[in-house]
This record gives C-alpha cells, structure tokens and sequence, in this order.
C-alpha cells in the first residue's frame, strides 16, 4: 500500500463523520431552503455575536467599534474574553463575505463537522471501533447543547476543541504522558535538530491543542484545568509517578498562560483606563442558579419532536425550580451516563475487582470515563463543588456548561459497551470471541447507521417555520426602516435611541433586552448610533442618562452632541411610546417621523436649527 493511499484510508473516517454530521443538520434545519443573509437567531444575545461580525467585517477586530456608543465609541476590551479563536474565525470569513447574517451562518453550521471530526478522534482514543467511532461522533456534533446554544452563545456552541482537550484528560487519568521528547537519532540513522525536539510529535500536539481550548472559551478551559487537576492527582495517588503529575500540572499552567496572553488586550485596556466595576457582575449564587441537575440532563430535550417528550419536559421546567439553560444529553448520551454512573458504583462497592483475571482493557477504560464524568458532574451539579468555589469569588458561574464534556465521556461509553455487544454477537456467529473481521464491521455498519438516525430524530429540534419566517420579517424590516433612516438624515449623523438600556447584561425593559438596540446599526452603513456603548464609563453612563431628562433638556442635550433624530424602540415601553413620542414632537415642532414596517421602530428627526 503507497503512502499516499495509507493516509487516505486513515482519513476517510472523518471525512465520512464530517459529511454525515453536515448533511443531517443540513436536512435537519432544512438549510437548502434558508436565507443566508438573515442570522438563524435574531434575537437576544445572538444580536451581540451579530455585532461582533459586523465590527470585524469592517474594521478587521471586535474590540473598537466607532459607531456603536456615539459619540465616543464602543471599547469591548471593557468586557474581558478570552474566546479569540472565533475572532480570527470571523475575520477569515470577512474575506468571503461582506454580510454579518451570512457569516454568523456558516460559522455556526461549520461546528458540526468540526465536532464530528474531533469526537471521532477521542473515541478512537478510548478504543471504539470505526464505524460506531463515526456514528458516535456526528452523535456528539448533534448534541442537544449545541441547539441549545445556537448563535446566541455561538462560541460556546462552536465546541469542537472539547473532544481534544478531554483527550488529555484521558492521557493523564490512564498514566499515559503528555509530554514527550522525540528521538535524537530518526529511523534512517541522520539526527534528529536539537531544537526541534521540544515542540514537535507528542509536545507539539499538547502544546497546539491547549492553545486552541485557552483561544477559544474560557468557560471549556476552567472545565478541562480542573478535570485535569483531579486526573493528575488520581494519577499520583495510584502509581506515585510524579512526572506524570507535573506534566498534567504543567498543561495546566500552560491553560493559564494561553488565556493570560489572550486578556492582554482587556488588562492592559484597564490599566489604562481603570476597572470598570460595573461592566461584568456576577453574585455566588449564581453558581447555583446556573448549574444543573440530574434530571434535566437525563429528561428529553426541550422542544423535542415527539410531543410527549415535550410536554414533560415543559412541565418539568416550569414547575420545578432552577431550570438553569436548559441543559440535556439526548437520550444516547443519557443511556450512557447512566452507564457510567452504574460502573462507578459497581468498581467503588467492589474496590474494582471484577474476577480473578482482573479487569480488561474496555472496562478499565469504562471505569476511567465513569470517574472523569462524576468529577464534571460534581462541578456542574447544584450544590456542587462549583457552589464551594463560589465562596471564593470564582469568576465562572454557568457551570452547566461542563455538560457537553460528561456528553463526550457518556458517548464514549455508548461506544464501548456497543463495542463490546458487537464482539460477542459476532463471536457467537464465528464461534469464536476475538476482535475483528468482516462480521463484525457488518454488524458495527448498520447500528451505526440506526445511532446515527436515532440522534437526528432525538436531538435535532423540528423546524418552526413560523418562527423562522417571523424572524426574517423582522430583519427585512430593520433592514428596511433602516435605509430610509440613511435616506433621510446626512452620512455620519448621531441617532439618539430611546430608551437607554445599559449594555451589554442588563435586565429587560418591559420585554426588551440591551441588544436590541442593536438592531438598527446591524443594517446601518452610515449612521452612528448611540447604544452599544460599554456601561460603568463615565462618558457612555452621561449619555444613556439624558434619556431620564425631560423632552425639552433631552432635545437640547442630544443636539449638543451632534445628534440629528431620535430612534424609539415601541416595545420597551408600556404605552408603546406615545407618550414619549408626543413629548419630543410638542418640542421641535413638525418633523419627518415614520415607523418601522412592523411597528417596532419610530425615528424622528431633530430639525436642524
């Protein structure tokens, strides 16, 4: 066999997993028949992400976006992140597209055969077989979770570093070693460079993958730094190998140091400028709040196509306490949790014996994924261990998040136990139980295909055509009222938006959040807007409390500041803004004033005096 088709055929599983997952969320969604220009999700925090592409389409980075906060800017090194790695993503992707709604799009399908493809790697990692390691995989790019976030929590949901880090976690918890030099001397005898050893074979491949998890979300590097702790130290418990221990402990700082680099920008913006308090604020209780419980990881997912499910898990959610995001495996995942926790008990009641020869390598691996997915359970759980870091001011607190991990470690064990069915059923029509052959791979084929087909039907929510459809108007009429804002007024202009809603992370107004005042600048080419703008700095804090000023003070603040009309948003008030609208009106007289195509924007324009 050349070398060139030896690679192919070591690659073809991921080109199959990638293909398989990008077609069942392409039917799925019913993708084919989507406009691309409008995001998937136009509302809430998926109008902050939208922000974000559009700051970098045109200005090259997220940080600094002039027409946002007018008229002083918006500053976003105020909101510490981490999460860079998308950043770069959108500015690849401004090299194809202008659109934000087309970029946010592909962004966001792009993660599922990612996912497939490094699920796929740590399944065969642990030993499932290929064809239920592909099936597995595009399972776990299909989680439940990944809906669930959507483009409102896009980078969350672009989780496909996940499945390298927590294979880390299982070179740690299985003594295997992290860090590695490569031989001086290579197999034709000339001599490996010096320099070269450190960062190349197994260092470079530690090395890449913990700077992919600290660029891309610090929530999944906190979650892999404390599994990986614990795995460390289980590891030094068992075997006291301390080289072992300081390799995981070095991973782990390497973790710190990758997110350090990447709030560079937001430490140094802030030793500039001073911290502003009040831009992220978090409560230890929220450690609690945001957390999750067994059953909601165990139940149907929300919105699930059977309606049954649906409706136990609407009643679930609504009558019992802390529903927290919502969180759920999928059945498969939760199949396999239980599994887990089944093995945990039965190694920890039997002190892991399990017979005279001792356990083989499948249950051996079962009982570590068991115990890294109880440590991630007792993280993510209410009242967990992630309730006693809070004591110490933590800075995360949706620690239901750690769930797409115990999703990856329950699918593992899917895939062992299936494994290991497959052997025996095969072993009994050979007669014989070992590993392989075509009967095996022919049994394996079809369950893959039904694990595959049971994901798409369990985990991929239905298509809601009339949501769908309500959130394209709703973008062709901010698209529309917006161009006609642009018509009306000259290139440059201040628009003044009522009311002033703190941004980003402050409560509704009467059902209208922060980010909806962003919704005219995403259509805008000319404008500056006054929303966006960071809250807890002084300049952006005056402006928003013009707002609070009687119409004859706001009129002449807002003219002072070079603003040229007013924009209202209808549904942030009770009266849907008559009243406010009558007020501005009995100041400047006449003036163009004209609604939005459905009613939810009015703008009035200041005459120029």
């Amino acid at each position: 066999m050349s070398g060139a088709k030896g690679v192919a055929l070591r690659l073809a599983p991921y080109g199959v997993a990638a293909a398989v997952s990008l077609l069942a969320v392409w039917f799925g969604l019913n993708l084919w028949g989507v406009d691309w220009r409008v995001p998937f999700y136009y509302s809430g925090d998926a109008l902050a992400v939208a922000s974000h592409f559009k700051t970098i389409i045109e200005t090259g980075w997220f940080t600094h976006q002039p027409d946002l906060g007018a008229p002083y800017g918006q500053f976003y090194s105020d909101y510490p992140q981490a999460d860079n790695l998308h950043f770069i993503a959108a500015d690849v992707l401004r090299l194809f597209t202008s659109d934000f709604g087309v970029a946010m799009n592909v962004y966001f399908v792009i993660g599922f055969p990612l996912a497939a493809i490094t699920a796929l790697w740590f399944l065969r990692l642990v030993g499932v077989g290929t064809p239920l390691a592909v099936a597995l995989g595009v399972v776990y790019s299909l989680a439940p979770y990944h809906f669930i976030k959507g483009e409102g929590h896009l980078f969350l949901a672009a989780y496909f570093v996940v499945p390298l880090a927590v294979g880390l976690i299982h070179l740690v918890a299985t003594g295997r070693p992290l860090w590695r030099l490569r031989p001086a001397e290579r197999a034709d005898g000339s001599r490996e460079r010096r320099w070269l050893r450190p960062v190349t074979g197994r260092n470079a491949a530690t090395i890449g993958t913990v700077a992919l998890l600290g660029t891309a979300s610090s929530y999944y590097s906190v979650f892999v730094a404390l599994v990986l702790a614990v795995a460390g130290l289980s590891a030094l418990w068992r075997s006291r190998a301390w080289r072992r221990f300081f390799g995981a402990a070095a991973a782990g700082l390497l973790i710190a140091g990758v997110m350090l680099v990447n709030l560079t920008p937001s430490i140094l913006y802030r030793l500039a400028n001073g911290v502003n308090e009040a831009v992220l604020v978090r409560s230890p209780p929220e450690a609690e709040l945001y957390s999750f419980k067994l059953s909601s990881l165990l139940l149907p997912v929300p919105g699930h196509r059977f309606g049954p499910f649906a409706t136990l898990r609407q009643l679930y959610d609504t009558y019992y306490p802390l529903p927290s995001e919502e969180p759920a495996l999928g059945l498969l995942a939760a199949a396999g949790f239980v599994a887990l926790v089944v093995v945990a008990v039965h190694f920890l009641l039997s002190a892991g014996r399990t017979g005279r020869r001792g356990p083989g390598e499948s249950t051996r691996t079962l009982a570590v994924l068991a115990g890294l997915a109880l440590v991630a359970f007792l993280f993510g759980t209410v009242g967990g261990l992630s309730t006693l870091l809070s004591f110490v001011d933590f800075p995360i607190r949706s620690w239901n998040r750690i769930a797409i991990l115990i999703a990856l470690l329950a699918l593992a064990a899917v895939g062992l136990l299936l494994n290991g069915l497959v052997r025996r059923v095969a072993g009994r029509m050979r007669g014989t139980t070992r590993d392989g052959g075509p009967r095996d791979t022919a049994l394996a084929v079809p369950l893959a295909v039904l694990l595959v087909l049971l994901a798409v039907w369990d985990q991929i929510p239905p298509v809601d055509a009339e949501a769908r459809a309500a959130t394209v108007a709703a973008y062709d009429s901010d698209e529309t009222f917006t161009e006609q804002v642009e018509a009306e007024v000259a290139p440059e202009c201040l628009i003044y938006q009522l009311p002033y809603i703190a941004f980003p992370e402050s409560p509704p107004v009467n059902g209208a959040t922060d980010s909806d005042e962003l919704r005219p600048f995403l259509h805008s080419e000319t404008l500056r807007w006054s929303a966006g703008g960071i809250k807890g700095r002084a300049p952006i804090d005056e402006v928003g409390a013009l707002a609070s000023l009687p119409a004859p003070q706001l009129v002449d603040a807002v003219e002072d500041l070079g603003a040229c009309g007013f924009v209202l948003d209808r549904a942030a008030y009770t009266d849907s803004g008559s009243t406010v609208v009558d007020q501005i009106t009995a100041v400047v007289g006449p003036t163009t004033t004209f609604d939005s195509p459905d009613g939810r924007f009015t703008f009035l324009e200041l005459p120029q005096r």
